[in-house]
């Protein structure tokens, strides 16, 4: 009887015994492992996930944007601005703009522009809702030169830190006899096109001061005083024609012919240091508009299909 009474205290001081030793084993793992057994998760030796970080850019929608989908490393350095989108219907006078708020130059060419027209039922003729499938548009080459021969050297269309691309939804302009076949960079002399070409929106009117142009001593006073009243960008040969034939001697209408248009001030001020302009004129081509009104998205995407920025209106 006592022996079995001392087995049972043995069996028990034993049970005692490895309870405390579970219970410092488990103060110890705790306090240097710092495993929290009642919060951490099933397979807690797992790292968690890390994106990886390109040019600052992160998973999360661009500026002013609901976006959807992996992010360019462009995301924060371009910038759209709606331009005439909610508004306009024509092709020819539909644009948007991209900008360049980075520190480098940015190719833009072959990038894509996209609506949303997927994400918005149609009502047809058969009262039925449909969704159109969103278009996209490749953003084509340019030229850096608009050069008055017509012979353009057609290369990407790089913005500079500070550009901005002006992309007008319709085509360049063929049927002139100065064909501008291609999307330009603009430059100090470009406003005289304005004229001839329908641009929507105006190139600014930032060409050389005509008092201010080579061989303007050899004029006579008449002509000068003339001469410096011309705004800026005006081509008097064309747009003041009859005026200069009857009143003004041929050597005035000579220094006015080679002095006072696109291809005469491209002669003169092709090598000035401000000749190129911050901004390029993009042309996509299309013969019906882009952006429809008055709700639709403008998405820009790099060469990867990846989101650099949208704007939803």
């Amino acid at each position: 009887m006592n022996k079995q009474a001392g087995f049972i205290t043995y069996l028990f001081v034993m049970v005692i015994a490895a309870a405390l030793v579970l219970v410092g084993l488990y103060v110890w793992q705790t306090t240097h492992f710092g495993i929290n057994f009642s919060t951490a998760p099933a397979d807690y030796g797992t790292a968690p996930n890390t994106l990886l970080n390109f040019g600052g850019s992160s998973n999360t929608s661009s500026s002013g944007s609901n976006t959807s989908g992996p992010n360019s490393p462009y995301t924060g350095l371009l910038s759209l601005s709606s331009g005439s989108a909610e508004s306009s219907y024509q092709p020819t006078d539909e644009y948007i703009e991209i900008s360049n708020n980075s520190s480098s130059p940015v190719d833009i060419s072959g990038w894509t522009l996209q609506n949303a027209f997927g994400n918005r039922p149609i009502q047809t003729t058969g009262n039925q809702a449909v969704h159109v499938a969103p278009e996209k548009v490749t953003i084509p080459l340019g030229t850096n030169f608009l050069d008055p021969s017509g012979n353009f050297a057609v290369g990407p269309i790089i913005l500079a830190p500070g550009d901005t691309a002006i992309v007008t939804t319709g085509g360049p302009f063929v049927a002139y006899p100065f064909k501008i076949s291609t999307s330009f960079r603009v430059n100090e002399c470009a406003g005289y096109l304005n004229y001839t070409y329908p641009f929507d929106p105006s190139i600014d009117n930032i060409c050389p001061a005509p008092q201010n142009e080579p061989g303007i001593d050899s004029i006579t006073d008449v002509c000068y005083q003339y001469v410096k009243d011309i705004p800026t960008c005006y081509d008097p040969s064309v747009q003041d024609k009859a005026n200069l034939k009857d009143n003004f001697q041929p050597n005035c209408i000579g220094y006015i012919e080679t002095h006072f248009n696109y291809a005469a001030c491209v002669q003169n001020h092709e090598n000035d240091a401000d000749f190129n302009k911050p901004t390029w004129r993009v042309f996509l081509g299309l013969s019906h508009e882009l952006w429809h009104e008055p709700d639709d998205s403008i998405k820009l995407l790099d060469r990867q299909g990846r989101i650099v920025d949208e704007i939803d209106y």
